[in-house]
């Protein structure tokens, strides 16, 4: 059963371990660890619907060449919500920016996860634009 620290880590991890990750293999594994099972995932933001592990990892590799150096930041505390503990269900909300390390964000965001049995099922990422 996941618990509400698992949710809010998960929701960290994704954020650092994935999307700030730049190793693509460092990341794939990452991502195969955090996520639910290839078959499964759904991810969806402005660039596209992404639907496999590889498919993100791509869609990572994508946004971090158009902001080579940037780091990822919380703006805010990581909300959740855990409408079905009997079906392991929890869904968190977590801002975001992106910028050089030590400066301000250049871009904003809001991610969206709905996690199922201790694994990220999937995220909805609203990009705010510039900070």
């Amino acid at each position: 059963m996941t618990t509400k620290e698992t949710a809010i880590q998960l929701t960290r991890a994704n954020l650092y371990s994935i999307f700030g990750e730049t190793n693509p293999s460092t990341r794939l594994s990452k991502i195969a660890q955090l996520w639910v099972p290839d078959t499964e995932v759904l991810f969806i933001d402005p660039l596209g619907v992404f639907n496999t592990h590889q498919g993100i990892s791509d869609m990572v590799a994508k946004l971090q060449d158009m902001g080579p150096g940037q780091v990822f930041t919380e703006l805010s505390e990581v909300d959740v919500l855990s409408p079905s503990t009997d079906q392991d269900l929890w869904v968190t909300r977590l801002k975001w920016g992106a910028g050089p390390p030590g400066g301000e964000p250049v871009l904003t965001g809001e991610d969206v996860m709905t996690i199922v049995g201790g694994k990220i099922k999937t995220l909805y990422t609203f990009l705010g634009g510039k900070a």
